[in-house]
């Protein structure tokens, strides 16, 4: 049970996080909007790091012995915040979130299928149905009312 708990409060925090990359993307640019981040990142995480370990992971030959498949996971990171950024500026919140949901979960299908050999057609009508909706109330929306002034009336 800790683990949903877990799980459903990092959702809380992608949504900030979401949010204040794309602040600081509409105010200082996409890129350095996305560097501002992943500078604050690593320093929390030295000083996280050297607070709960002893440092050795520091070490040059600690890095190189990383597998390099290991670093994907931040360019991946990296690749992924300035998408958001760009996807979240051009849309709004909720279907910026919807979609970035529909791509993990079909990624995560994907993903067990290559290393656990395990498929769920279930799981990917699941997906589908999430899509499907997520169109069809954005497809129901209501032109916004156009302002009067605006136009010169």
């Amino acid at each position: 049970m800790i683990y949903y708990l877990t799980a459903l409060i990092n959702g809380f925090f992608n949504s900030i996080n979401r949010m204040t990359n794309v602040r600081a993307g509409k105010l200082f640019g996409t890129a350095n909007g996305a560097l501002i981040n992943y500078v604050e990142a690593t320093v929390l995480s030295l000083l996280l790091m050297l607070v709960l370990k002893n440092g050795n992971e520091l070490a040059w030959g600690h890095i190189v012995s990383v597998p390099w498949w290991v670093y994907l996971g931040s360019v991946c990171g990296l690749l992924a915040q300035l998408l958001q950024i760009v996807g979240t500026l051009h849309s709004n919140t909720l279907v910026s979130s919807v979609l970035m949901l529909a791509g993990n979960l079909g990624m995560s299908l994907a993903l067990d299928y290559v290393f656990y050999g395990t498929f769920s057609l279930l799981r990917a009508v699941g997906i589908f149905l999430i899509l499907t909706g997520m169109a069809w109330v954005e497809k129901e929306k209501k032109p916004e009312p156009k302002d009067s002034a605006a136009n010169g009336k």
